[in-house]
This record gives structure tokens, C-alpha cells and sequence, in this order.
């Protein structure tokens, strides 16, 4: 799984939480890191394309981050997203958080293990239910 957040203390804290539950996390500062976000690139995102589920705490008030997104939901259609999100998103973004697991910005490390634990139960069923 990746975490993206451009607060490093924060995306610790967020990771941990998730480590605490069981999952094997990669943390990530996004476009805000030093240095251009690989998936803004050619090459892509290794630990994107790794991940089995990613939790974007990017801040989309900016359009780099917007852009992220749009790139990970592109390339990696198939990973679920968990999403820290405005609720008085423009219907830009509304449009393109759609089909994302959205949480209220800003999502305790709490609601975000919640979260993941939910959509990844869903995934399971879903699997289990097609095999």
C-alpha cells in the first residue's frame, strides 16, 4: 500500500496506523517531495504500480496534486483509492474523485485505517464471491 502526503510527520503517523493493522506500507511526499512527482513523468510510479491500495492526503486545492490524481486513476485504474478530500470540491474535482473512496480532509490516521480496512474487505468479498 501508499501513502501519499506531503507532511512527512503526518504520513508517518498515517502509515504507522496501518502497519499497526497489518498492512505493508510505502510512504510518499507526492509532488510536494523534492524533486518532480514520477507519476507526473514518463517513467510512472513504481511503488504506485506496486501497491495493492492508495491513501492520497495530497491537498487538491492545487492543481499538481489534481494532476496526480488524474495520473494514478489513469495508469493504475485498477488500484482502489482512498481519498482526503474537501467537501466543498469544484465539480472538476468532484468529477474526478469519482468512484474514489473519499474521507473528509482532514481524516484522522484512525478513519483512514477504517477505510482502507473496508474497501479491502469489499475487494475480498468481491473475489471470493467471483472464484
Amino acid at each position: 500500500m501508499l501513502v501519499e502526503h506531503p507532511d512527512e510527520a503526518a504520513g508517518l503517523e498515517i502509515s504507522s496506523a496501518l502497519r499497526f493493522a497489518g498492512y505493508a506500507v510505502a510512504v510518499c511526499p507526492g509532488p510536494h517531495g523534492r524533486g518532480q512527482c514520477p507519476l507526473i513523468g514518463p517513467e510512472g510510479c513504481a511503488p504506485a504500480h506496486d501497491a495493492d491500495l492508495v491513501v492520497c492526503c495530497l491537498g487538491y486545492e492545487r492543481e499538481t496534486a489534481q494532476e496526480v490524481l488524474r495520473e494514478l486513476r489513469t495508469r493504475y485504474p485498477g488500484i482502489p483509492l482512498v481519498v482526503e478530500a474537501p467537501s466543498d470540491a469544484d465539480p472538476d474535482l468532484r468529477e474526478l474523485l469519482d468512484g474514489c473512496e473519499q474521507l473528509p480532509a482532514p481524516a484522522t490516521p484512525e478513519q483512514i485505517v477504517a477505510a482502507v480496512q473496508s474497501l479491502l474487505g469489499q475487494a475480498d468479498e468481491e473475489a471470493a464471491g467471483g472464484a
